[in-house]
């Protein structure tokens, strides 16, 4: 299977309309969820070999991921990517001409951020630029949810206590619960 843009964006209405602030969703996802951690991708300075910060973890952060959430959904093969438009990543496939937004538009108030949505498995998420995940990704059942800004040097997992237990247990992964704000995401 490979990813599919979608021209029909109605999967992401739920996240749109959820209740919670722009930055939050944006950062962590949408609310509700019974845990949430953080992924670092940048090291702390003590573990990074020659303090010199340019250590990456983003591609062994999305490894890890495919290997973890499929176990943790029943629709591992009926998942969406939302991919901002102003990120200047590459998706595997050209996006269709359609976005949604972060929260829902009202005059006077525009989204910080739209969307192209693609369909498509877990697995075909490996093909983004660089290997980086999509900015956001849910399967089909929302049994969790996965957020990656540009701005903050982490990616967000949402979902059961179970999940997000496993995906602090995980040792490849520089891993941390996470309160559902997002106020403090420049601090490590």
């Amino acid at each position: 299977m490979s990813l599919t843009p979608l021209t029909d964006v109605s999967a992401a209405d739920w996240f749109v309309d959820a209740p919670a602030d722009q930055w939050t969703k944006i950062c962590l996802g949408p609310p509700g969820y019974a845990a949430y951690a953080r992924l670092h991708l940048v090291p702390a300075d003590d573990e990074d070999d020659d303090g010199d910060g340019d250590i990456d973890l983003t591609r062994f952060t999305a490894e890890a991921l495919r290997r973890i959430l499929p176990r943790y959904t029943a629709t591992p093969d009926d998942c969406f990517f939302g991919q901002w438009e102003g990120s200047g990543w590459e998706p595997p496939t050209p996006p269709a001409r359609q976005t949604f937004p972060s929260a829902p538009e009202t005059p006077g108030e525009l989204p910080w951020r739209r969307y192209h949505l693609y369909s498509g498995s877990l697995q075909d998420s490996a093909g983004w630029d660089g290997g980086d995940p999509a900015h956001l990704m849910w399967p089909a059942d929302r049994a969790w949810f996965v957020a990656k800004d540009v701005d903050p040097d982490w990616v967000a997992v949402a979902g059961s206590h179970e999940l997000i237990d496993q995906i602090l247990a995980e040792p490849t992964l520089a891993a941390a619960p996470s309160a559902y704000q997002a106020l403090d995401w420049e601090q490590r």
